[in-house]
């Protein structure tokens, strides 16, 4: 499980392109972290909304086999239909608040919605919660195997730090290659 089982292309808050190297160990640890977290059970369902070359999209397939379902493919649907969990960019909260009412319904619908990608504006989110989404914000990154951080709480088997403006990580979550400072990770 030490050994790299996918590389995802990045550009993170810097824009620049890089390749980060995930073990399937770090994939797992975010994965059951997450699914411990949401409370879900084997046999719920998550939509899969957003691309699978993204971190986001493949921990949706990731939470899927863990609880021995197979993802709802809604990456270009007309229709939603119901499932437990959905993973989302604030864009899309845009969009359903602002006129896509079936993909409203289907984020209503949903137990729990991540919302990660980028930091979703308190009036949005205002909206959302307001509209009927339970939503859970989410902050991470490609280095971290995607959101370690939900609605403020860290995640099991993760520490956070904030030392002088900056974030620094540690777990079992990291992607190899990373440059560590004692097993901590600066965020960038």
């Amino acid at each position: 499980e030490s050994e790299i089982c996918l590389i995802v292309e990045t550009t993170g808050s810097s824009g620049a392109k890089k390749s980060v190297a995930l073990t399937a160990a770090a994939l797992l640890a975010s994965t059951r972290a997450s699914l411990d977290f949401l409370e879900a059970r084997p046999g719920q369902t998550w939509a899969l909304l957003l691309p699978i070359h993204h971190i986001a999209g493949i921990n949706v397939l990731i939470r899927s086999l863990d609880l021995g379902t197979t993802p709802v493919d809604l990456r270009n649907a007309t229709e939603f239909p119901v499932t437990d969990f959905s993973a989302v960019v604030p864009t899309q909260i845009y969009r359903a608040l602002n006129g896509d009412e079936k993909l409203l319904a289907h984020l209503k619908a949903a137990k729990f919605v991540l919302v990660g990608g980028a930091r979703i504006q308190e009036d949005l989110l205002a909206q959302a919660i307001d509209a009927g989404i339970s939503i859970v914000r989410t902050y991470g990154m490609s280095e971290t195997s995607g959101g370690c951080v939900y609605n403020g709480e860290i995640l099991e088997g993760v520490q956070v730090e904030v030392r002088g403006g900056s974030i620094f990580i540690r777990g079992s979550i990291l992607a190899l290659g990373l440059e560590l400072n004692n097993g901590w990770y600066e965020t960038k």
